[in-house]
């Protein structure tokens, strides 16, 4: 996570520290150690501020840290370190730090493709497609 990332979306959003604090459920001694670089959110948290400050949770982390994630999958992917499939979302989920849907356009399609399957298949019925790409109906 990217300390000055997150303070200027929460600024932009208006809220100070003890709002977002509230608006997450936490302390606001942990919003102030994360927008320190002390501490970190969970990755369900994470995705909880970036639904609260109206953003993308790859707005929150360094410019590179969600990429080089998508990276390290594939690596441990093609070394065989990591077996997955289609059938293991989840496992890929937990892997990623963020749910699938989250993920640029560009690294849901590198992810799609390690797993064997459409990009479409990545994501959940509710959840809004990522720019560009067309759900399939059936």
């Amino acid at each position: 996570m990217d300390p000055q990332r997150l303070t200027r979306r929460r600024v932009k959003a208006g809220l100070s520290q003890n709002d977002l604090a509230e608006a997450i459920g936490v302390s606001k001694q942990l919003v102030s150690a994360v927008s320190l670089g002390k501490a970190s959110f969970s990755p369900r948290k994470l995705a909880t501020v970036a639904d609260v400050l109206g953003c993308d949770i790859e707005d929150l982390l360094p410019v590179d840290e969600a990429r080089d994630r998508v990276r390290q999958f594939v690596d441990l992917v093609s070394v065989g370190t990591v077996t997955v499939g289609p059938q293991d979302l989840g496992k890929v989920a937990e892997i990623l730090g963020c749910d699938l849907a989250d993920l640029p356009a560009e690294d849901l399609a590198t992810v799609a493709g390690v797993l064997g399957c459409d990009i479409k298949d990545l994501l959940p019925e509710e959840d809004t497609e990522p720019a560009g790409i067309a759900r399939r109906t059936v």
